[in-house]
């Protein structure tokens, strides 16, 4: 029989129990002794089994069943589950992750699941078998690749419809002038199709963020007890669900975070004694949405950053002592994301190498997303990640600077206004009653002046990465440009190298005549425009 068009249907189930063997058996480690965790990861094996016989993949069912067999023997009482019972069967996990791989990837099934399958049987039987030596799963995470329609056709489907956008803008623009009630309103009704196209290839797209922290338990079970921690993982918000692309791009910064958290951030238990802190310690990862963004924060209740440390390191790697002297707080904490910076005292497998956070903050950055740090000495860190939802398609007004066409994400913009010439003395605008910083876009971006205007347009804008408790001063700026257009959903394409280096942008857009024009990185410019106010 032809089982090669179940294959896709067989790697999607075989992951869901695969996920649920792994909680299952971190709930059994952590001392539940209700039978519900051991009857469910009976099903999971049973069903694992029955599945790979029915595709002929023998490794796979051997290896189920005989895990079943146990699970069968502790389920009825004739066993009492022991921690040697339970590494066994994280090892035999392992393998069946293993195995499943390799049938994704049309790969032999030539994984030798005998010397497992004897442990286990040793284990049924009282005897005290000799450990198998499986290798250790790398410590990541990672999607399934399989979805009911392949991934690159939302891709496709996604780059059509950003075109239909801009072709969108582009007749609006045409038929400004127009007065045809016939016209605006087929305007509006091509407006709402493309619109409900879009939400479907996005909502299509979307995932929970459970999908991906499903697996960091595991990941927090191995790293802690290759530190000889003991630490509890918390995560909120996971039901909230974020654009595909941009939660596969997650999964290395979660992980570095996640190390780093372990590693650097909980301390061992004595210390932890000493400070009249709980022996566990806590990790938790919180999402929750903010306007249209989805922030991530992952949390620590560890000994906290450093900063003196921090400062002589960075001084140590050449960085200015009198630059450092200039920065605030958070610039301080942010220097951890230096490439090559460490305050690690060792070196050890899991960090110390000075590679981390500058990987976390460039991954970030990467998809249009901003990061920052917060941390007190001996009460923890917190690493605050602002991310979009969704990717590619984003409401943004049409400014110029000079003679050049640039795009402003509207989701930024709390107001555009009028503001004469006289007004704009000084590195400060008055807003609202207070002084914001004030960017002459085109200074910023070293584009060629316009003769001097009477009357400017001033957009107010702020940097969501803030904290809410900020001051206004440290969240909002007023961008100063010669004219706005119109407001337009954009078909945003990530920079490539070598522009992908280029300061002030996060992205690019074609418009439908063809004119490329940058979408503009509202972090980047408040953030280098506030250390010229406190220099």
């Amino acid at each position: 029989m032809d089982t090669s068009k179940y294959k896709a249907l067989y790697l999607q189930e075989a992951d869901e129990h695969l996920s649920g063997i792994e909680k299952g058996l971190l709930g059994l480690e952590k001392g539940e002794d209700n039978p519900s965790p051991v009857e469910n990861l009976f099903r999971h094996y049973h069903s694992i089994k029955g599945m790979s016989a029915s595709m002929g993949y023998e490794n796979i069912s051997r290896l189920s069943h005989a895990q079943e067999d146990l699970l069968d023997r502790v389920r009825s009482k004739r066993l009492k589950l022991s921690s040697a019972m339970l590494t066994a069967l994280f090892k035999c996990t392992d393998a069946l992750k293993e195995l499943i791989k390799r049938v994704e990837e049309d790969k032999p099934l030539t994984y030798d699941v005998d010397p497992l399958i004897g442990e286990i049987k040793g284990l049924i039987e009282g005897r005290a078998p000799a450990p198998q030596n499986v290798p250790a799963p790398a410590a990541e995470l990672k999607l399934s690749q399989t979805m009911k329609v392949d991934v690159k056709i939302f891709d496709g489907l996604l780059a059509t419809a950003g075109d239909l956008f801009m072709t969108l803008s582009s007749f609006k623009t045409l038929t400004q002038g127009n007065r045809s009630i016939a016209v605006k309103d087929s305007l509006h009704t091509l407006g709402r199709s493309i619109n409900a196209l879009y939400d479907n290839i996005i909502s299509a797209r979307m995932l929970p963020i459970k999908d991906l922290t499903e697996g960091l338990p595991r990941v927090v079970r191995d790293i802690s007890s290759d530190t000889g921690k003991t630490v509890d993982l918390k995560v909120e918000g996971a039901e909230i669900s974020v654009d595909r692309a941009i939660l596969e791009n997650l999964a290395s910064p979660l992980v570095h975070m996640i190390r780093n958290a372990v590693d650097h951030g909980i301390e061992p238990p004595g210390k932890r004694a000493e400070a009249n802190k709980p022996s566990v310690g806590t990790i938790t990862i919180n999402a929750y949405i903010k306007k249209n963004r989805v922030i991530i924060e992952v949390s620590d209740d560890g000994g906290g950053i450093d900063r003196e440390k921090v400062i002589a390191r960075a001084i140590g790697m050449g960085v200015p002592a009198e630059r450092i002297r200039a920065m605030s707080d958070e610039d301080v904490l942010m220097l951890v994301c230096t490439p090559g910076l460490s305050v690690k005292e060792e070196v050890t497998e899991i960090s110390g190498r000075g590679v981390g956070m500058d990987v976390v903050k460039s991954a970030v950055e990467a998809f249009g997303g901003g990061l920052r740090i917060e941390s007190e000495k001996g009460l923890g860190t917190k690493v605050i990640m602002e991310l979009p939802r969704t990717s590619s398609i984003v409401k943004a007004l049409l400014v110029t600077a000079g003679n050049e066409l640039f795009l402003l994400p509207a989701s930024r913009i709390e107001q555009v206004l009028e503001a004469k010439n006289a007004e704009l003395a000084g590195g400060t605008f008055k807003y609202g009653g207070r002084d914001i910083p004030l960017i002459s876009l085109d200074k910023a971006l070293g584009i060629k002046e316009n003769s001097a205007k009477d009357v400017y347009t001033i957009v107010i804008v702020e940097d969501g990465v803030k904290a809410e408790s900020a001051v206004n001063i440290e969240n909002s700026a007023a961008i100063k440009v010669d004219d706005f257009k119109d407001e337009i959903d954009a078909y945003i394409k990530p920079l490539l190298p070598p522009i992908s280096k280029l300061w002030g942008v996060s992205g690019i857009t074609v418009m439908a005549d063809g004119r490329p024009v940058f979408l503009l990185d509202v972090r980047q410019i408040i953030s280098r425009a506030l250390k010229r106010v406190s220099l």
